[in-house]
């Protein structure tokens, strides 16, 4: 494990508001979502949108309530908030089901992502900006 992945395996819990940019080619405007990323050691994430509807997706363990695409999503944040090494073969893998490519900008002092650019198999794009993050 490189030390920042050591870094990141002592986070017990994150707490982060998010603004989500989706760009889909059908559509003129983007859609803006915004909303509170909860995370704690070892399983759990909640997910959560608050504007322009709400809705939760939340996974403890093995229990979620949210599809099995979404739950993979998820399952990757986790396991990069968590220090697991998101170039390696699974997770590459899982990457390449549901995107085409995925960028993640990280902050230099709290070691957690502060901007991710996925793009879809079909050309759409989420830009998803992490804002107020607490990392203990």
């Amino acid at each position: 494990m490189n030390i920042l992945g050591l870094i990141l395996s002592l986070i017990v819990s994150l707490e982060a508001d998010f603004v989500q940019t989706k760009q889909v080619a059908l559509m003129n405007e983007p859609q803006v979502s915004v909303g509170h990323l909860s995370y704690r050691a070892p399983e759990y994430m909640r997910w959560e949108y608050t504007s322009p509807e709400a809705l939760v997706w939340e996974i403890d363990g093995k229990q979620s309530n949210v599809n099995p695409q979404v739950q993979r999503l998820l399952r990757m944040i986790m396991a990069s908030i968590a220090g697991e090494n998101t170039q390696d073969e699974r997770m590459q893998r899982e990457s390449q089901k549901l995107f085409r490519s995925v960028n993640v900008t990280m902050d230099e002092k709290t070691h957690a992502a502060q901007r991710v650019e996925m793009i879809e198999k079909n050309g759409d794009t989420t830009i998803i900006e992490f804002k107020n993050v607490t990392v203990k």
